[in-house]
């Protein structure tokens, strides 16, 4: 604080001493006569006071306790027991939620024209379509089952089964977008040939009844040399826009109605580079993607045979090399916008990409013992997958599951990596399960599932697990 001088006024503003001019003296409105400088100190008084005041108020003012806000809740922190991260608590509520849950058979497929075993399941959240795809002998088919909007909820029967198409060809996924395009992706065709077939699903109208749009009468079909891999669709955006692995790198597909535009992207830099001096095989590894998931509606994570995972920015045009899984990459689940969880033919790890890649190889060879994989975040150790694997998460659950090859579906945590155990471990499968899919409660119809779901598919059946 700065010394008080006779006859001066000192400036806290301006930091500077001024002369106090007699109220006779000094002009109207000065700002350093005795009346001005006289109100100027009660002023600050005041505002001494009040701040005092504020400051023994805050002392002294018993605060109302949390606890008696959610007294449930935060009860083991008020008596001293020990505290649950948010890991934790999100643990132990995918346990009590995995102990609870039912099986039951959502629907049958009629095995026409002969058995059918299904391979993909999915279901569109807003109008209740079923969606799968089977294997019937050399040929692949796409059907659907709608909903009986009438009943209280979704139940579905035979005779609301649509065939979308039934071609000779391989169909290696399907992926579904929020603007309701379906695409399905067909290669190794009668004569080596590939397509993509984009499709507008139907709303249900006023009166429950799905109609086709006329122009939607016949599947589109964007025919490729590329062998094709696999597919996702990008969460938002006006448009559908898919992300497509094939077996010469990375392509997008974005389009509505008939116009549809399919544009190659480029390679990382290290895997490009790989090619120079070798002859370029079809299904080079350091080319073949056989892995992609949207990370964000800008970031598309893409696994290849090689066993690297790099990272392309849509809005740059950019990408990165981040790591090298143990094994070919088969599969790739988003956890967060910097966590994903790789799958190979039998391993399953997460990666947090937000480390610096390091140790990279220049030329990968997953099947070979001197193969060198970047160090996982996380490692499901208990992971053991059917002939064909697949898994799912649910981030809502913090869960992992996964069809292990004594016919049963088992669950993992994505905080530990642990296996949670579930009463349904007790009644495998009869028939080995092809297909899993975990269902969101966010854009779920009234009529659905109303808390996490997963879908379960086996030779021709589709089961639901819910609470």
């Amino acid at each position: 604080m700065n010394p008080e001088i006779p006859g001066f006024y000192y400036d806290p503003e301006k930091k500077k001493y001024f002369k106090i001019q007699p109220n006779h003296a000094s002009p109207p409105g000065a700002q350093y006569s005795q009346e001005s400088v006289k109100r100027k100190r009660h002023e600050q008084e005041e505002q001494e006071k009040q701040a005092h005041v504020s400051r023994r108020i805050a002392r002294e003012t018993v605060l109302k306790p949390s606890f008696l806000h959610h007294a449930l809740i935060s009860v083991d922190r008020e008596v001293g027991t020990r505290l649950f991260s948010a890991a934790e608590l999100q643990d132990r509520q995918a346990s009590i939620y995995v102990s609870q849950l039912k099986r039951t058979k959502l629907h049958q497929f009629e095995p026409w024209p002969g058995p059918c075993n299904i391979r993909h399941v999915l279901r569109h959240p807003r109008s209740g379509i079923l969606i799968t795809t089977g294997i019937q002998g050399n040929a692949s088919s796409v059907s659907i089952c709608f909903p009986d909007n009438e009943e209280e909820k979704w139940t579905y029967n035979q005779t609301m089964e649509r065939l979308l198409f039934r071609e000779p060809y391989r169909l290696s996924s399907i992926s579904l977008s929020h603007t309701g395009y379906l695409l399905a992706t067909m290669d190794s065709g009668p004569q080596g040939e590939s397509f993509l077939s984009p499709r507008l699903l139907p709303n249900p109208d006023e009166g429950g009844d799905y109609r086709w749009p006329s122009q939607f009468l016949h599947p589109i079909r964007i025919r490729t040399t590329q062998t094709l891999w696999c597919s996702a669709a990008c969460p938002t955006g006006d448009k559908a826009l898919f992300a497509v692995g094939t077996s010469d790198g990375l392509h997008t597909l974005e389009g509505q109605s008939s116009h549809w535009t399919l544009s190659q992207k480029p390679l990382p830099k290290e895997q490009s580079n790989r090619g120079q001096g070798f002859r370029r095989h079809g299904n080079s590894s350091h080319a073949s993607v056989q892995a992609v998931e949207w990370l964000t509606s800008d970031v598309i994570a893409s696994g290849l045979r090689n066993s690297s995972v790099f990272l392309y920015d849509v809005r740059s045009g950019e990408n990165s090399l981040r790591l090298q899984h143990s094994q070919s990459v088969t599969k790739i689940r988003k956890v967060d916008p910097w966590r994903i969880v790789v799958g190979g033919y039998n391993s399953v790890e997460m990666y947090d990409i937000r480390f610096a890649a390091g140790g990279l190889q220049h030329k990968p060879k997953p099947m070979s013992g001197s193969h060198i994989s970047s160090r996982p975040y996380l490692s499901f150790r208990d992971f053991s997958p059917e002939e064909i694997p697949d898994f799912d998460v649910s981030i809502e659950l913090g869960l992992l599951a996964c069809a292990s090859d004594d016919r049963k579906v088992r669950f993992f945590s994505l905080n530990t990596g642990k296996s949670v155990r579930s009463p349904l471990l007790n009644t495998p499968y009869r028939r080995p399960i092809t297909g899993l899919c975990f269902e969101a409660t966010g854009e779920m119809s009234p009529l659905g599932p109303q808390t996490p779901s997963l879908l379960v598919s086996s030779q021709a059946t589709v089961d639901q697990w819910v609470w």
